[in-house]
């Protein structure tokens, strides 16, 4: 008896962190290049001397499919869609004093107040030389297929560097620090190879239809679960009642 207890318990617990992943998902299912995450679902037997037939219904980790959203176009110049498995470099998190490099899909860029190049999280965009990317005052920004990006303001036209892309392959699950960034170890070379499409935009690889349908298949395993442990207890309570001396 035990053992179904224990088992349930913790299918509880599996199933509800899957409804929060997927609910995640689907919030983010708008969010230019966002990537959603999959939980890696296994059981698991706890060893010892105790308990060594107990069974845990464990979610330990999560993965991060690689397929791309679809492409629409915008006509916004400021907008760019990263072709293949081409990931444009912004400022990460601070990490040990220092602002780490991170990767990401989004790009619907935009100029701060600041005069930086920022993406739709925010985050400021980065060239090859790991440097911010400033923009004059009043400059329409345009940027070419190859990152190269350029600032016209009347008939000057002023070359201001080129945007940071890198191979994403090698990026993994364990390398996500957000919805939509990416943070390694040690910051990814610059991909000459990489091109991106101006004008248009990339959408999650997220179908909200599908995770709506996850939802609830998720949810109908939570109430599983959680039956199993009225039926659990109802079984304890009949053997104990069969066990009574008093009869």
């Amino acid at each position: 008896m035990d053992r179904l207890i224990y088992t349930a318990l913790s299918g509880l617990g599996a199933r509800g962190r899957q409804q929060q992943v997927t609910a995640n998902n689907l919030a983010n299912a708008i969010v230019p290049g966002f990537r959603r995450e999959v939980v890696a679902a296994e059981g698991r037997y706890l060893a010892g001397d105790a308990w060594p037939a107990r069974v845990q219904a464990g979610s330990p980790s999560l993965t991060t499919p690689h397929e791309a959203g679809q492409v629409t176009a915008t006509g916004n110049e400021m907008d760019i869609a990263l072709a293949g498995e081409a990931w444009l470099a912004v400022q990460g998190p601070i990490i040990g004093g220092q602002i780490s490099e991170g990767y990401t899909r989004r790009g619907d860029l935009s100029v701060s107040p600041a005069g930086l190049l920022t993406n739709g999280d925010g985050r400021v965009v980065v060239g090859d030389n790991g440097a911010p990317i400033s923009v004059p005052p009043g400059a329409a920004v345009q940027i070419g297929s190859d990152g190269n990006i350029t600032a016209r303001l009347g008939d000057a036209v002023t070359p201001l560097g080129r945007l940071k892309l890198v191979d994403g392959t090698s990026l993994k699950s364990r390398d996500k620090a957000g919805d939509s960034l990416f943070v390694t170890d040690l910051p990814l070379p610059r991909d000459q190879a990489a091109r991106l499409q101006p004008g248009a935009l990339e959408s999650a690889n997220v179908q909200a239809a599908h995770a709506l349908a996850e939802l609830v298949e998720e949810q109908r395993g939570f109430e599983v679960n959680a039956r199993m442990l009225s039926v659990a207890k109802e079984i304890d309570e009949k053997g104990a009642r069969l066990m009574a001396l008093d009869n």
